[in-house]
């Protein structure tokens, strides 16, 4: 599991930045893989309001962090840990800086109509702390998550916060703090934890491993996480393939081939599915590995693509065996 968090406040160590440090804390110590982005300091250019993403499905920014990593980070992330302190009744202008860009998600979400392949299992997760203590004091906050959750394909499952924070430090004094923390990692953060997890391995994991592992998370995604990659990784997703997906619905936008030891952010896989390879090592020591000799099509237009769903779904079907097989 890798829990992304994205922390809003210009202050260094402050209330904010403890908060989420507390929250990933824990949840490493759950089991699950966490990194934090400090938004004042992520160099993310503002939107521009040109439209272009409404028309391309892609950022008409290409060159700046957004573009070349964080769009990836969103979307490999299982959670997304949003933390803000409370600015005139809304998010930092850092974050919101952020979230504007993900105008991106919302367009390839609601305009091309594709779905991420985690969207059934992805969550979002708010944190906020305020000085004062009005009655209203989460409103703005709490719609601004909810709108930016939904267009990065995150359910909105749980928001901690906590009024009459001010001075620095003054968040390790909720008496509750800990509490809370732990309820969303028992009710949210172990489960995903606990799920198998499914490398799938072809040799420049471009096509065929990530296909594969799309159509297995979307499947199988409340069972297991998958992951894919290649022995020697290309730099880049085959652009018919992805084409392709997107026909049918399928997002595998700003995602690229990882190194096998970089799929699980260093955490070794259950099963290791290598596809088309020849080759007779196992790809990962120690680690159970079966193979689907399934070349690469002959060719990448439609029809070939098509037929490399098609072959690859069925043995997607087959993997319920591995997926109900009792844990050792």
């Amino acid at each position: 599991m890798f829990i992304l968090g994205l922390q809003g406040s210009p202050r260094k160590n402050g209330n904010t930045d403890t908060l989420l440090a507390a929250f990933l804390e824990k949840a490493a110590a759950a089991g699950a893989a966490v990194h934090t982005v400090q938004a004042a300091r992520a160099g993310v250019t503002p939107c521009k309001g040109c439209g272009y993403c409404e028309t391309h499905g892609t950022c008409v920014i290409k060159d700046d962090p957004m573009s070349t990593e964080l769009f990836g980070l969103l979307r490999q992330a299982d959670m997304v840990v949003a933390a803000s302190p409370v600015y005139f009744y809304g998010v930092s202008a850092q974050l919101k800086v952020l979230i504007d860009r993900c105008q991106t998600f919302w367009s390839r979400k609601y305009v091309y109509k594709l779905k991420d392949p985690l969207v059934a299992t992805r969550e979002g997760v708010l944190l906020s702390v305020a000085a004062s203590r009005g009655r209203q004091l989460f409103d703005g906050i709490q719609l601004t998550a909810k709108y930016f959750f939904d267009a990065i394909d995150a359910r909105f499952s749980h928001a901690l916060t906590y009024r009459g924070v001010e001075s620095k430090g003054a968040i390790r004094s909720q008496s509750r703090l800990a509490e809370d923390i732990e309820a969303i990692i028992e009710k949210s953060v172990r489960p995903m934890v606990a799920r198998k997890k499914i490398l799938f391995v072809s040799r420049q994991g471009g096509c065929r491993a990530p296909l594969a592992a799309a159509m297995a998370q979307q499947r199988y995604g409340d069972r297991i996480r998958t992951a894919f990659g290649g022995r020697q990784p290309a730099a880049t997703l085959s652009v018919p393939m992805v084409q392709a997906m997107q026909k049918i619905g399928l997002d595998l936008g700003y995602r690229t081939p990882l190194a096998m030891d970089k799929a699980f952010y260093g955490i070794s896989p259950d099963l290791v599915v290598t596809i088309g390879t020849t080759d007779t090592e196992p790809p990962m020591a120690g680690v159970e590995t079966v193979n689907w000799p399934i070349p690469n099509p002959p060719g990448m237009e439609e029809a070939q693509m098509e037929g490399l769903r098609l072959d690859l779904g069925n043995h997607v079907d087959r993997l319920i065996q591995w997926i109900e097989r009792p844990s050792p």
